[in-house]
C-alpha cells in the first residue's frame, strides 16, 4: 500500500464520519417536533368516548394538513364519493 492510496482511505473515513455526525445532530434536532407529530397523529387517531372538545386544536391542524396533501378541499369529498 502506498502512500497515495493511504491518504485517500484515511480522506474517505474522516469524511463518512463527518456525514454521520452531521446526520446524527440533525436527527437530534428535529426529535421534539417529530415526537410532536407523532403524539398528535395518535391523539387524532384515538376515538374521543368523553365528548370533551380539548382536542379542538388537533381538528384545525388535520384539516390543514388535509388541504395540503389533497391540495384543494373539494379533494376529501371526492374521494368519499367515490368509496
Amino acid at each position: 500500500m502506498d502512500w497515495n492510496s493511504l491518504t485517500l482511505t484515511v480522506l474517505a473515513v474522516f469524511g463518512l464520519l463527518s456525514l454521520v455526525v452531521t446526520l446524527l445532530i440533525q436527527l437530534i434536532k428535529q426529535l421534539p417536533e417529530l415526537i410532536r407529530a407523532v403524539r398528535e397523529m395518535l391523539a387524532a387517531l384515538k376515538p374521543d368516548d368523553e365528548g370533551d372538545e380539548s382536542n379542538t386544536g388537533a381538528g384545525e391542524s388535520e384539516r390543514s394538513a388535509r388541504q395540503e396533501v389533497g391540495g384543494e378541499p373539494g379533494h376529501e369529498r371526492e374521494q368519499d364519493e367515490a368509496a
